[in-house]
């Protein structure tokens, strides 16, 4: 996504470009604006952060000259606290938002992306609506849509957080009377069976507790990650990547899961491979999930993974001899609580997380992620990453 910045101080402007910059954005950044205006009139952008004061022609100013030239692109005005209601006549004027100095980061970046996925879907309904009322009547409809899903995921994320304290206590004193009853259980007589029968029953049962409080733990985080993204809250650890080492890492992991299960595994990765840039924790969670799938769903044959440079990308392949996807069901795996099923039985495994939350991954590293399966055949999952320099870096 391509931004312009535009403020009449250096180090707004360092500050603000580093940081986009380091969150996946390509910047560029104008000092006044006419400078503003001739690289807007010359460049397509995604989003605009314009200074509201600035010498000569100030951001009000500016704003009218950037509508001008293309109504569409949103622009958020970056002012000062004394300053406030003359944004307020900003955004009266076409401005998309505003935000105060000092800028925060946070706050600068879910605007943003809001500001573009609205813009976005704006154009969308433009090239659906045949004519000003149908593109009124469908605009409406995607709003409804956008401000329901908001919602149910805001009430996700609320009742994930009020679930998770009392869960980690829960996992937490069961495990403790877990420990104590087996330090108590070789101290106590054999003349007692029954007593010492009904202990090992009691610290099985604990055992059983934690295990499922650690799925349902686990649930929770995925819930909470899933609404951090989607909200753009979600914390990023950008850096150069060799994705090698990722997938070296990963099937380290899942070397013994796949020898267990009498699966052969292999790994081939070209040499001189590229690097990309990425968040490694999150490259290895999209991995993870999908070894972890393979596992699940495959009961005989073998996985492999091979990672390739295919022009200016990284193209990771995952293939598994197990189970398949229906065709059915191809199309709607990467969307929230869509469960994988046996194909016999159609019974649903897991609670749909796992690959929408790597599809959100991959497209937020500027990448695709898909499937091709055959039931009773095995499925291939790719992902496909841009190289480090096509990212600009």
């Amino acid at each position: 996504m391509h931004i312009l910045v535009v403020d009449d101080e250096e180090m707004v402007r360092y500050v603000l470009s580093e940081k986009l910059s380091e969150s996946g954005f390509s910047v560029i950044a104008a000092s006044g604006g006419q400078q503003a205006v001739e690289f807007f009139r010359n460049t397509p952008f995604d989003a605009v952060l314009l200074d509201l004061k600035m010498p000569g022609m100030d951001g009000i100013e500016t704003l009218k000259e950037l509508r001008m030239l293309d109504p569409e692109v949103p622009v958020i005005m970056v002012t000062a606290y004394g300053d406030i209601a003359t944004a307020v006549e900003a955004i009266k004027r076409g401005a998309y938002d505003f935000v105060e100095k000092p800028p925060q980061i946070s706050r600068i970046m879910v605007t943003l992306r809001r500001a573009i996925e609205k813009a976005s879907l704006e154009r969308e309904v433009k090239k659906l609506g045949k004519n000003i009322e149908e593109s009124a009547v469908l605009k409406q409809a995607y709003e409804k849509l956008k401000e329901l899903d908001q919602v149910k995921t805001a009430f996700l994320s609320s009742v994930s957080h009020e679930l998770r304290t009392p869960l980690t206590s829960i996992i937490g004193y069961a495990e403790i009377s877990r420990k104590k009853l087996l330090k108590l259980i070789p101290a106590m007589s054999d003349d007692d069976p029954k007593t010492t029968k009904s202990i090992r029953q009691v610290e099985e049962n604990l055992g059983i507790l934690v295990s499922e409080s650690g799925k349902l733990a686990g649930l929770i985080e995925s819930i909470l990650d899933l609404t951090a993204m989607e909200a753009g809250t979600a914390e990023w650890r950008w850096e150069p990547l060799q994705l090698r080492e990722v997938i070296e890492d990963a099937a380290a992991v899942f070397s013994p899961v796949f020898k267990e299960k009498g699966l052969e595994f292999s790994v081939t990765i070209e040499d001189d491979l590229p690097m990309i840039k990425g968040d490694r924790y999150r490259i290895s969670q999209v991995i993870n999930q999908i070894f972890t799938n393979a596992a699940a769903f495959t009961d005989q044959g073998g996985v492999t993974c091979s990672a390739k440079r295919v022009e200016s990308t990284i193209v990771l392949s995952i293939s598994d001899t197990g189970r398949g996807i229906l065709a059915s069901r191809q199309g709607v795996i990467f969307e929230k609580f869509s469960q994988i099923g046996d194909t016999l039985t159609d019974k649903p495994k897991g609670v749909g997380l796992g690959l929408p939350i790597s599809r959100l991954i991959v497209e937020y590293h500027g990448g695709k992620i898909g499937v091709e399966s055959e039931p009773g055949r095995g499925s291939e999952f790719t992902i496909v990453l841009p190289v480090e320099e096509e990212m600009g870096i």
